[in-house]
């Protein structure tokens, strides 16, 4: 049973999610946004256990902050965060709520930069030249990053609890994970024509930092002290957990190609 609650959802979504990505445009634009608005919603929800006040307001401007990123220049980006600090900061300035206020604050910014500014580099890395087939090679090349790793750890690993964030996790499949990132981003390249730079990111982003991004959530759930960020999805928890490696991979992945 538990089984079938991860199969059939990803029998739905997985090629309903790789159809908006190959799509692109606004289909991609309001998937993502609508991600951000679930992500933001259900960060609030996590950080409330703690006794942390994510404000209402900061819903609605992370798909506005999310916009912004992904369609403008780096003025209009510095704009809407400085914007947004101020509305924030002024919450608790005008009601006088002084216990608790750099906490409150610092915890919005992070929901703001985790979801909806790490998020638009998936909409900027659909629009390169070839952007089609980065975004798909990335977020496929994640999904058997992933689960390599789970099947390595599972079956060989050894040394676990290298990562008190997620004890489960072994050092073997860790290293499993990078290797067939490493393989899967040269088969991309070879299919699709990729450029030595663009193998060479997108084997860094999915192996490595597509990992790390798992941990970076599982640090925040352990912190909290939650198992899945919600229950939205059965047998794969919530819209965080299903968007925490691509999270972090995809401006990885960006920059890399644009810096260098």
């Amino acid at each position: 049973m538990e089984l079938l609650k991860r199969v059939i959802p990803a029998i739905i979504f997985i090629p309903l999610i790789l159809g908006i990505f190959y799509l692109g445009g606004i289909a991609l634009l309001s998937f993502l946004g609508l991600v951000v608005l679930l992500q933001v919603f259900e960060l609030r929800e996590m950080f409330l256990k703690k006794n942390v006040t994510i404000s209402l307001i900061t819903i609605p401007f992370s798909v506005i902050i999310f916009l912004v990123f992904s369609q403008f220049s780096a003025n209009e980006m510095f704009l809407s965060v400085v914007v947004f600090f101020i509305f924030i900061s002024g919450i608790d300035l005008f009601s006088q709520k002084l216990e608790g206020a750099s906490e409150r604050i610092s915890h919005n910014i992070f929901v703001v930069f985790y979801s909806p500014i790490l998020l638009s580099f998936v909409y900027r890395l659909r629009t390169l030249s070839n952007g089609k087939y980065l975004i798909l090679s990335l977020l496929v090349l994640i999904w058997i990053v992933d689960t390599f790793a789970y099947f390595v750890g599972m079956s060989i690993g050894k040394h676990r609890g290298i990562f008190k964030a997620s004890p489960n996790k072994s050092l073997e499949g860790f290293l499993a994970g990078i290797v067939f990132g490493i393989l899967g981003a040269f088969v991309a390249g070879k299919i699709f024509g990729f450029s030595g730079l663009e193998i060479f990111a997108l084997a860094i982003s999915a192996g490595i930092f597509g990992q790390f991004g798992d941990l970076v959530e599982s640090l925040i759930k352990r912190d909290v002290g939650v198992k899945d960020s919600s229950n939205l999805l059965p047998g794969h928890g919530g819209i965080v957990d299903r968007f925490d490696s691509i999270t972090l991979a995809a401006p990885i992945f960006y920059l890399i190609i644009n810096l260098f």
